[in-house]
């Protein structure tokens, strides 16, 4: 509350009303310095030092510059002093009109005398009252006393009169205006503490609202990062749940193939597809340990599902076919780039336009063995920021597939073939062939089978020994082998030394013509084994359906028997079936 009186008796307009009040009694007080009477011009000097003081203090309260007037102490004598020097300057007035200037400015003193140290205290203004009119009353009684000493009686008791009469109205006026003052104060103090009351319930209201709104503010935050880590999690867990369903589906095509073009090309179509990709490449390098003799290395293999065109498929094969792919074989671990400027020239005939700006190339790796390399590839920037181990997990699971595709057809291989000729094995061979009549009949068209037997070849093992045997055996198994390659037929070992090789839907006579040339390709080289030289021969009987035998079942009996018909006339030779040989048998 002193605060709101200090802020209100501070104001710069009743500060400014103090300055113009002191700047007229100065004024005033000039005119009579240029008296001649001295106790005059004493009294006036006086007078104008205190005016020229207070309005000093005035002013510079009134500019800001210190607070003397706000101190406690100060301030109330500085308050107090002025109707004292009032009360003197009315007391030594020469005339009424100066006394009533004087008691004006006593009036106002006093009334900021009672509103600066008693206004809500009446016992203090009841005594500033008391006192003020006691001191009124006695100088009044000192005035009263040196008129009846100067004046007549008659004009005497007149005087008394309206002096007590003055000193009345005086006292009244001051206590009327102090108490008016005050209640005016007090309706305005019940004013400013409402007021205050109002605004600090507001400022509570408003400071439980801003701290409402901080907490809400604080929730906001919480729940919009909590709602962008949901967000971001279930994009991972959608992104996991495509991922594992592609894996599966990738898992299902392995386990479903039973061989590396089927299960490939359905890998990189899965990945494209889901993935969304505009290229995926599946390139296993040479693998040659199952290359039967006669045929020739398969080379690269590339399953590849794309997007982007013939042309772009063109230009990929090419480089796979027919480069050595220096740039992709280097890379012996995870390749990832995301940009056009950061991107290595991966295959040499694409073109510029070609390019991609977003690939991940992973070797597909057998432990040590490089056994191909895996190429997703998009033409957007920044497609592989994350999912590495996503990708790196497909090379596993496709490392695995074609590892068992491997095994899968090693053992079906050692079903199959000889082992020391890699030709078909006699099992396997009947059963070619039951398929080869079967099919003949069917459709009535030929099949022609020949019997082969390698000449004297009991003498190469007695006088070189078995391996130079074998070394024979795998030499005539090759040539045979070729030759059926060649000519769409199959070849297989029946015995020993003993050789079969069939033609489906090939008459006698063209049989006969590839079974001559392969004969003289079998006497046309020598053996060479260490240092012995070899000259390998071999005698031959071919059988033919319908042409020679009207029962399918018996061609290879035919066949040996004509092949037998061979040997018994001089051996390096081919004997044609016929029904003659088959009666002598």
């Amino acid at each position: 509350m002193e605060e709101q009186i200090r802020k209100i008796w501070n104001n710069k307009f009743v500060l400014l009303g103090h300055i113009v009040l002191n700047i007229c009694l100065f004024l005033y007080s000039l005119t009579y310095l240029f008296t001649a009477n001295t106790f005059v011009l004493q009294k006036y000097t006086a007078c104008i030092i205190f005016i020229v003081i207070c309005t000093i203090f005035e002013t510079i309260n009134f500019k800001g510059k210190t607070s003397f007037l706000d101190q406690k102490k100060f301030g109330v004598f500085y308050y107090a002093i002025r109707p004292v020097f009032a009360g003197l300057m009315y007391y030594m007035a020469d005339n009424k009109p100066e006394a009533n200037i004087f008691l004006v400015w006593l009036i106002l003193s006093m009334a900021e005398l009672i509103f600066r140290v008693a206004m809500s205290k009446q016992v203090c203004r009841l005594t500033i009252y008391i006192f003020f009119g006691f001191a009124y009353a006695l100088v009044s009684v000192v005035m009263i006393v040196s008129l009846i000493q100067n004046k007549d009686s008659r004009v005497t008791l007149v005087i008394g009169v309206r002096e007590i009469a003055f000193v009345i109205v005086t006292v009244l006026l001051v206590l009327f205006i102090g108490e008016a003052i005050s209640l005016v104060w007090s309706y305005l103090e019940k004013q400013i503490l409402k007021q205050n009351r109002a605004l600090e319930d507001l400022n509570e209201v408003n400071a439980a609202m801003q701290e409402q709104q901080e907490k809400i503010n604080l929730v906001n935050e919480k729940l919009g990062v909590q709602k962008i880590e949901l967000q971001a999690a279930n994009m991972r867990i959608n992104r996991s749940h495509d991922e594992m369903s592609v894996q599966n589906e990738i898992a299902t095509a392995i386990v479903s193939s039973v061989n590396k073009e089927d299960m490939l090309s359905q890998i990189v179509d899965i990945m494209q597809i889901r993935l969304d990709m505009d290229v995926v490449a599946v390139i296993l390098e040479e693998d040659n340990s199952l290359l039967v003799p006669g045929e020739e290395p398969q080379g690269r293999f590339v399953a590849m599902s794309t997007c982007l065109g013939k042309e772009f498929e063109k230009n990929l094969l090419d480089s796979v076919y027919q480069t050595d792919l220096k740039a992709v074989l280097s890379l012996k671990k995870t390749y990832i780039q995301n940009t056009e400027t950061e991107s290595v020239k991966l295959f040499s005939c694409l073109t510029e336009e070609q390019g991609l700006a977003s690939v991940i190339c992973l070797p597909i790796m057998n432990k040590e063995e490089r056994l191909g390399t895996l190429v997703v590839g998009k033409n957007r920037m920044n497609v592989f920021m994350d999912g590495r181990a996503f990708y790196e997990n497909i090379s596993n699971q496709i490392s695995i597939g074609i590892s068992n595709l491997r095994l899968y057809a090693k053992m079906n291989d050692m079903a199959i073939r000889d082992g020391l000729t890699r030709i078909y094995n006699r099992r396997h061979l009947t059963t070619l062939l039951n398929d080869y009549l079967k099919e003949a009949m069917a459709k009535k068209i030929p099949v022609s089978l020949t019997l082969f037997d390698i000449d004297k070849f009991k003498m190469v093992n007695d006088t070189y020994g078995h391996q130079c045997g074998d070394e024979v055996i795998r030499y005539v198994a090759t040539l045979l082998n070729q030759v059926a390659i060649k000519y769409g037929g199959i070849a297989g070992r029946y015995g020993g030394e003993e050789f079969v090789v069939a033609f489906l839907g090939k008459d006698l006579d063209t049989t006969y013509e590839i079974i001559k040339e392969v004969h003289e390709q079998i006497r046309s080289e020598e053996v060479v084994y260490e240092d012995k030289h070899i000259q390998v021969r071999a005698s031959a009987g071919i059988a033919s359906y319908p042409a020679t035998c009207s029962n399918p079942g018996e061609l290879l009996t035919r066949a040996d028997w004509a092949m037998y018909h061979s040997k018994q006339n001089g051996r390096d030779q081919i004997t044609i079936d016929s029904d003659k040989i088959a009666s002598q048998m």
